[in-house]
């Protein structure tokens, strides 16, 4: 919407905007630059420039990446296909989109005339002479027209076609997030159905300590203390493998909810996690305020709030109106289609607000306040998505730093266990110490496969946070084409 770029105007407030945005841009975190092989560094410079282009709304083109082919699931890229077609929050804020949509075409037709036709048929009775039982006909035409002197209809009409685009980064934002939901929870079921097979092999492994506890028990070798503890870790064992099984079903409802199916349990699930793809490279912040749907969202509103004072403030300003008309009169109806004795008319008014009261100004100090709201949204969010950034990256190389102790620990504890397992075979060592070693592998390998699956999820939020590539694509320019196809 390129109208959108020319009718910004910032008046008095724009040196706000630039001293935040400023800030935001030229403080370019350390840790997200010179990550990929294509990535540029911002330079923090001691002046602020006059006119930087972060002034303007970001281009409506994002990268299109697909990040979530990246992760070679072709389940994962079906389901997260589904969701976008069928999700209901989707669907209501397309609806939502095409209700704004609707105000530019409202709006642009103040800059066209109005032409409307009348007829009128008026019967009286009564009196005597001429007056006594009288019909007359009257059809005409009548146009109005505003003269747009200073701009302001144009003005309303850029501030539409802004919130239309800032409502069209808002649908692209909704799109990241609900492909980042449905990619986690994909993640976290094939976790959950992991610690449900690892609760299985817990149960067998307890069962086999508890046959070797019960065997000698009846050798005498041991009391039925130790018996007992063997069954209760037989029965611990069981009861988490319960409160996993709920946990699965759980986040398998969630997502069909997300996919507007039926929440029931109906899922084929893989019996592994994929292998975690190598990072591509990522860029600088500077290119990050170009790419997040909701920091786009937060320009565009910026530059609705800037025309949206324009307006208040050319509400003062005086205004031309024209008005016409053509009308046919006549005492039959034929007299009155022939048009041979069609009168005309045409107007010209002046009008212009001498005192309403500070009604007006109000409105422009309203504006002006929400101007301002907008600019600070605007840094907030740009903070809010560094945070994120930063935080993904990091977790980035912590996440890898605990899967690899993870992977020594359950090594580690497999071993023990297998000497203890023999030791106790053997009658060199207790129930307990067999049970304890049980439990730190288990706890261990429990927690490598959580690791390995918020690896794959903090992946995917890097990927939102980084602005969702193609998920994050769908534009109003685009959506408006549609539309007046």
């Amino acid at each position: 919407m390129p109208s959108i770029r020319k009718n910004l105007k910032l008046n008095a407030l724009s040196s706000t905007f630039m001293l935040s945005a400023a800030v935001l841009s030229l403080s370019a975190c350390q840790t997200l630059r010179g990550l990929g092989p294509d990535a540029t560094v911002v330079e923090a410079k001691s002046t602020v420039p006059v006119e930087p282009d972060w002034v303007e709304p970001a281009p409506d083109a994002l990268p299109n990446a697909d990040w979530v082919a990246s992760f070679q699931n072709q389940s994962l890229v079906d389901l997260v296909d589904e969701a976008l077609l069928e999700n209901p929050t989707i669907g209501r804020s397309r609806a939502q989109l095409d209700v704004v949509l609707s105000r530019i075409k409202n709006s642009r037709a103040g800059l066209f005339p109005t032409l409307g036709a009348s007829s009128q048929a008026t019967r009286s009775e009564g009196g005597t002479g001429f007056l006594a039982g009288q019909t007359s006909y009257d059809i005409g035409l009548n146009a109005s027209w505003e003269a747009d002197l200073f701009g302001r209809i144009r003005d309303q009409v850029g501030s539409a076609e802004a919130a239309a685009a800032a409502s069209s980064a808002d649908l692209a934002a909704l799109r990241v997030s609900i492909a980042g939901q449905v990619s986690q929870l994909w993640f976290n079921i094939i976790q959950s159905n992991l610690l449900v097979d690892l609760s299985e092999r817990e149960i067998e492994t307890q069962k086999r300590a508890q046959r070797l506890t019960l065997r000698r028990f009846e050798s005498g070798i041991t009391g039925s203390s130790d018996v007992r503890l063997a069954r209760s870790a037989v029965a611990n064992a069981e009861a988490l493998q319960a409160t996993r099984l709920q946990n699965r079903d759980a986040q398998i409802r969630n997502l069909k909810i997300l996919l507007r199916d039926y929440p029931d349990t109906k899922l084929t699930v893989p019996k592994n996690l994929p292998a975690l793809p190598v990072l591509q490279g990522l860029a600088d912040p500077a290119f990050l305020l170009n790419r997040r749907p909701d920091i786009l969202a937060a320009e565009r509103r910026i530059a609705q709030a800037g025309l949206d004072v324009d307006v208040a403030k050319k509400a003062l300003y005086p205004s031309l109106n024209f008005s016409g008309g053509a009308s046919e009169q006549a005492l039959s109806l034929a007299d009155a289609l022939d048009f041979t004795d069609i009168a005309f008319r045409l107007t010209a008014q002046l009008t212009a607000p001498i005192f309403q009261g500070g009604r007006l100004r109000a409105q422009i100090d309203g504006q002006e306040a929400q101007l301002r709201s907008q600019v600070e949204s605007y840094v907030e969010t740009v903070l809010q998505a560094y945070r994120e950034v930063e935080n993904a990256i990091d977790a980035e190389k912590r996440l890898g730093e605990r899967e690899a102790a993870l992977r020594v620990s359950v090594e580690e504890a497999q071993k023990a266990e297998d000497r203890l397992e023999s030791r106790y075979i053997e009658g060199l060592a207790t129930i307990l110490q067999l049970l304890d070693a049980q439990s730190r592998r288990l706890s261990a390998e429990g927690q490598l496969i959580s690791a390995r699956s918020e690896r794959f999820n903090n992946r995917v939020r890097m990927h939102v946070a980084m602005g969702g590539g193609l998920y994050g694509a769908e534009t109003a320019l685009v959506q408006t084409a549609q539309n007046e196809n």
